[in-house]
């Protein structure tokens, strides 16, 4: 099902979360709910998209996106008053807060900026990203923060025994110590297991290698095929070749490796190549060179937390760039070095 197709759902959705529903109404809702899991699905999804927007109509982050609010808002409430059957609808109402909520969280789930979560087979807690980083609580106050186009599965025995998750994509971890119930990240081919530190796991399912890069404490990477394993420290990285079965450790020489969390990245006579890699990965945009650059092509520059805009502007300054724009495809057509 697609909740954009259920304007009188997303509408009960919407009084229910802003407690504006009639006993009828909220009767109506429950009895949709409990028809299929897939309702409820979709009912969980909305209510995590009103909590985690601050439980408000969030204009500016709308607007971040390049969405005609207005446009959008005006088509969302002709379709509601062209379909309204057993909802009360006013169209004077149109600043009410449950509409105003309605209107939200359609935009929002559609922007893709919002996490998806739910609850899988055996009670697991499932969280998936899209466009978007999103932060986890954990229960055992352990936090994490997850990349772009990426899932935690949490297992429903965690913090029990053992502290459990399983991870596809990327993440930064902060666990929190505790010597009795150490802390597990499963993976197709690989585990990382600690106590209490601070790390970032690379695993992506269309990428040969598993990565893992130590910030604070020490982590031990596993590989599931090889009966070895390897302590990483603050600084030291692990990397697991699946294809090879190699398991190696190395001094981390990419200060940038948590730049799709903190947009913070420094260059130090880096080439524009590994800038745009960079920048790929930390602003999840599309980037390619049609132009004929050498691999003298470098630059010094440090950004702390800037938008994608600003470092744009600073490298076109810098290096002559010239470049064309559409949504998140930017093709550098030209380098003055």
């Amino acid at each position: 099902m697609n909740e954009q197709n259920h304007s009188e759902e997303t509408l009960l959705i919407a009084k229910h979360l802003s407690g504006e529903t009639t006993h009828t109404e909220e009767e109506a809702l429950q009895r949709w709910i409990s028809l299929s899991n897939d309702n409820e699905q979709i009912y969980l999804k909305f209510k995590r998209v009103y909590e985690v927007s601050g439980k408000i109509y969030d204009r500016s982050a709308v607007d971040s996106l390049g969405i005609d609010v207005e446009r959008e808002w005006n088509h969302f409430v002709n379709e509601v008053e062209h379909k309204r059957k057993t909802i009360e609808f006013k169209p004077q109402s149109k600043g009410s807060a449950w509409l105003k909520i309605a209107a939200a969280l359609l935009l929002l789930i559609a922007s893709g900026i919002v996490i998806n979560y739910f609850v899988g087979k055996g009670g697991e807690q499932i969280y998936q990203t899209a466009e978007n980083t999103e932060v986890i609580n954990l229960p055992d106050g352990s936090v994490v923060s997850l990349n772009r186009h990426s899932t935690l599965i949490v297992k429903n025995s965690f913090a029990k025994k053992e502290r459990t998750v399983e991870l596809l994509g990327e993440a930064f971890f902060e666990v929190t110590p505790d010597q009795q119930k150490p802390f597990i990240i499963g993976m197709d081919k690989a585990e990382v297991t600690v106590l209490g530190t601070s790390f970032n796991v690379r695993n992506l399912d269309y990428q040969n290698e598993v990565e893992v890069v130590v910030e604070t404490g020490v982590v031990k990477l596993k590989p599931k095929e090889l009966n070895q394993s390897v302590e990483l420290r603050a600084g030291e990285k692990g990397t697991y070749r699946k294809k090879e079965k190699q398991l190696v450790s190395t001094i981390n020489t990419d200060a940038n490796f948590l730049s799709w969390k903190t947009k913070n990245m420094v260059f130090s006579n880096t080439s524009l190549k590994s800038v745009v890699e960079t920048l790929r990965a930390t602003y999840g945009v599309e980037i390619v060179i049609s132009a004929d650059v050498s691999d003298e092509c470098e630059v010094t520059v440090t950004f702390e937390n800037q938008p994608l805009e600003i470092v744009l502007k600073v490298l076109e300054s810098t290096l002559n760039l010239t470049y064309t724009r559409e949504g998140n495809k930017i093709e550098i057509t030209g380098a003055g070095c």
